[in-house]
């Protein structure tokens, strides 16, 4: 995969199959999202047919039934997400976006513990402050002005 390609709720709900279930049938594929979500069996398999021209899935033909695995790990979808994401919004507000985030969050308290962690360890080569990445016209922050 070269270039990223969004992936919709229905479609990631596909991948987390995969990703907890390498190797998987589009039968098994179906029986697990069937138990939470009342997609007919032709809806699955369009969404992996989707998956599969987006690159996210590889299709082993070799013999019947197929088998389908994730080309790319949850985690580097997930960092792909996050970097579109703060791509698009000011840098200066990426310290907000973090605190929305973990408002919204349910962690446990080793995950606190982590992100502590990580942010004292962020906080040793931090800036003073952050330069805004807007367009003139994009953001509040005034830096344009």
């Amino acid at each position: 995969m070269t270039e990223f390609q969004p992936m919709s709720p229905s479609e990631r709900q596909i991948m987390r199959v995969l990703w907890a279930n390498p190797n998987s049938t589009s039968g098994y594929i179906i029986e697990q999202l069937q138990r939470s979500f009342s997609w007919s069996d032709s809806t699955i398999k369009t969404l992996i047919i989707r998956l599969t021209k987006k690159g996210y899935i590889q299709i082993d033909d070799r013999k019947k039934p197929f088998h389908y695995s994730a080309t790319i790990s949850e985690k580097a979808q997930l960092d792909q997400e996050t970097d579109v994401l703060l791509d698009q919004v000011c840098h200066k507000q990426n310290g907000n976006l973090l605190h929305t985030l973990i408002d919204k969050a349910t962690l446990s308290q080793d995950d606190i513990q982590d992100l502590m962690d990580a942010l004292k360890d962020k906080a040793t080569t931090a800036p003073t402050s952050v330069a805004c990445n807007c367009l003139p016209g994009q953001c509040n922050c005034h830096h344009h002005h």
